[in-house]
């Protein structure tokens, strides 16, 4: 088998595993220079990262989502609410859709990667690109998840009549007043932070099971 150069090498996406308060899009992308070229390091590569690539895309797109949904919690304290109403809107219209439009090609790549578990006789060769596509598949699924959240959340706010709210100071009703903290987040009723972390987690587990199957299976032995 013959080795590849820099520039036709096997782009293994692989992330250091990050402190908690590191950001998605802080991450580095390292790069494997030289591998073997078959069908199963050929498959490990495209597909591993026409996923992973997306997915942080999308990471990086939640980062701006969290900002919105901060403002969003906090604008009917402001004289100005209905034009921060509406930028928030505007904005989380721009981030579920760029989401949502995502997901079918981080979809296909990750079965294929899962299929391409079929082009090796290795057995654990067969096991880790399985494993790597599972850890994905949970961090996509979760993604899926705030995606689909975020488009019905967007439809609510266009369902709401903010130019007639006229909201009591502090922006909550004597009712809503009465309700838990908890409540009145909408960070909290999306189970946003909490999925971002799954993501995150997985995506990083993902990342390692690649990066060993790609340096035991793809890297000539020295």
């Amino acid at each position: 088998m013959m080795l590849l150069n820099l520039f036709t090498a096997l782009l293994a996406v692989v992330l250091p595993n990050p402190s908690p308060s590191a950001s998605p899009g802080q991450r580095e992308l390292p790069t494997i220079v030289t591998v073997i070229s078959s069908p199963y390091c050929n498959s490990l590569a495209d597909h591993f990262n026409g996923a992973m690539a997306p997915m942080l895309a999308n990471d990086r797109v939640l980062e701006g989502t969290s900002v919105q949904l901060d403002t969003l919690n906090t604008l009917f304290h402001q004289t100005n609410y209905v034009q921060q109403y509406m930028h928030v809107q505007d904005q989380i219209e721009r981030q579920e859709t760029t989401l949502n439009e995502s997901l079918a090609g981080i979809s296909r790549n990750i079965v294929m990667l899962r299929d391409g578990a079929a082009l090796t006789t290795d057995a654990q060769a067969k096991a880790q690109v399985t494993q790597a596509s599972w850890q994905l598949q949970t961090a996509y699924d979760h993604q899926r998840q705030l995606a689909i959240d975020l488009m019905h959340l967007y439809q609510s706010m266009l369902e709401f009549h903010v130019n007639y709210a006229n909201p009591p100071m502090g922006g909550f009703s004597e009712r809503e007043m009465t309700e838990s903290q908890a409540m009145r987040d909408s960070k909290n009723w999306l189970h946003f932070d909490s999925q971002r972390t799954v993501i995150a987690q997985s995506e990083d587990q993902a990342v390692d099971t690649a990066y060993l199957a790609a340096q035991t299976y793809c890297v000539p032995k020295k």
